[in-house]
């Protein structure tokens, strides 16, 4: 069912910034998710997201920061900056212009993460970004894993690290970690895996 609707797809991804009119709703299903999820309480948000439209309908939402203009939440439960962390895990230099943050993700339809992904990888891409970083729960880095992606891990997302821990409900009961990868490594990828899915994404 997803794979035909892909095949003949309307979504589109749209850009979510802080003064977009569908801002309110996207930080309203975010905080819904997360409370379902996790019995977390999420009181902030990322500065932008990435938003899978059908129609004006949300299917998918991700967010993200660019390292160069903000602290990233996770550098929380690292020793280094992001950037010496992912350069130390990949073994070259990374400049910190290149590097951005994901979090809040969450689907509404299942079976569209994939295809987020890609749409994710490809516009960030095109932006000029190569590497991210994100923490990820058990369930996403196992779909990540079974995607292919291969992220790498740098480090476990301690919640003693973080003043508000509280707020977060049972996330940390599923063991998040902080990973990072190649963006144009992991949009070469993904494109790959939809060929084989017989959809041929451009």
């Amino acid at each position: 069912m997803m794979q035909a609707a892909l095949r003949n797809s309307s979504m589109k991804l749209e850009m979510i910034s802080e003064t977009h009119p569908m801002r309110h709703q996207v930080e309203q299903y975010i905080a819904e998710r997360y409370s379902y999820a996790f019995d977390a309480n999420i009181e902030q948000f990322m500065p932008l997201f990435l938003a899978l439209l059908q129609g004006d309908e949300i299917q998918s939402i991700c967010g993200y920061r660019a390292a160069s203009e903000a602290p990233l939440f996770l550098e929380q439960y690292l020793d280094l900056s992001a950037e010496k962390a992912v350069s130390e895990a990949f073994a070259q230099p990374i400049e910190r212009t290149t590097l951005i943050e994901f979090g809040q993700l969450a689907s509404f339809s299942k079976g569209i993460s994939p295809f987020h992904f890609y749409l994710i990888a490809q516009r960030l891409v095109e932006m000029g970004y190569q590497w991210c970083i994100c923490t990820v729960t058990d369930p996403l880095y196992a779909l990540m894993k079974r995607l292919g992606l291969n992220p790498i891990v740098i480090a476990q997302a301690d919640a003693q690290r973080v003043s508000n821990a509280a707020q977060w409900g049972r996330y940390y009961q599923l063991r998040p970690r902080i990973v990072a990868g190649d963006l144009q490594q992991s949009l070469a990828h993904l494109k790959r895996y939809w060929l084989t899915k017989g959809i041929c994404i451009e």
